[in-house]
């Protein structure tokens, strides 16, 4: 089982893999820089080494960095969209820096030029920002909740998108919590099915890299985006006991971003996933 959480580095780099070690964490996320966007401050040779060995000596794989949530690609206005594309291109090379297997991206709002438009913005400025990119790391496109005008809450937008990259290196995350809110049940073994099934159909599950393991706060087809401990929301225990022990999700790694004040709720989370997880 490949368990983490996200994890900050606001103490730095090290600082977070004695986090990841101390909660008996085997996989992780992480931001590169601040959530709230701006200029990034360069990396230092010496953290980035220390991280991956780090990372190494303590098995944990896979690593994944998130991209500031700022992020639109779907946005049609020029200087946005640059901007946009510009944070991806920097952001793959931290990651491929760090040694994260992962980029893990919003895609974003179309603000009222139609969902066609958005997507096609979105496969634009990732391809402006990956072209010549010869980094390992994999670009993965996270479901959204469909809240507004958000781009990307159907599985058949994650398929267009992914169509239209020009690179290979490209997946899906999946988050549990933002596919319930769009309408994709995941609360019984029945509905999970389904689920699955449909994910499988229209993009494959070869496609699926990394699975955010959050609960729902609010019902089925809500469209918020509020995560919820591990079997206290709408999708439940019997939805996430369902969710993990089916074969179509055997051995994806899983990150939990559910609230967390302290230490004891990632501990809590992280437990009840356990407890869930078919296998040791």
């Amino acid at each position: 089982m490949r368990l983490g959480i996200h994890t900050s580095i606001s103490g730095g780099f090290e600082k977070a893999v004695q986090h990841l070690v101390a909660l008996g964490c085997n996989a992780c996320q992480i931001f590169s820089r601040s959530p709230r966007g701006g200029k990034a401050r360069g990396l230092k040779e010496d953290e980035v080494i220390r991280f991956r060995e780090l990372c190494f000596i303590n098995d944990i794989a896979p690593v994944a960095v998130h991209i500031p949530y700022v992020l639109n690609l779907a946005t049609s206005d020029p200087d946005m969209h640059k901007y946009a594309a510009q944070m991806v291109r920097e952001d793959m090379e931290r990651a491929d820096a760090l040694g994260a297997i992962y980029l893990v991206l919003h895609m974003g709002s179309h603000k009222g030029n139609g969902i066609d438009k958005g997507l096609r913005q979105v496969a634009l400025a990732l391809n402006n920002a990956l072209k010549k990119y010869q980094g390992n790391t994999v670009l993965l496109l996270e479901n959204t909740s469909g809240a507004g005008t958000e781009v990307g809450y159907l599985f058949e937008h994650l398929k267009s998108v992914l169509e239209m990259l020009e690179i290979d290196k490209s997946g899906i995350c999946f988050d549990t919590c933002h596919g319930f809110a769009a309408g994709y049940d995941l609360s019984t073994g029945e509905a999970v099915n389904e689920t699955l099934g449909q994910f499988n159909s229209i993009i494959g599950i070869d496609k699926l890299k990394l699975i955010h393991a959050n609960d729902a706060m609010f019902p089925l087809g809500s469209t918020k985006d509020r995560h919820a401990d591990i079997g206290a929301g709408y999708i439940g225990a019997t939805g996430f006991r369902a969710f993990l022990c089916h074969p179509l999700i055997k051995d994806k790694p899983l990150i939990l971003e559910t609230p967390a004040a302290s230490d004891a709720d990632w501990k809590r989370n992280i437990e009840a996933l356990k407890v869930l997880y078919p296998v040791p």
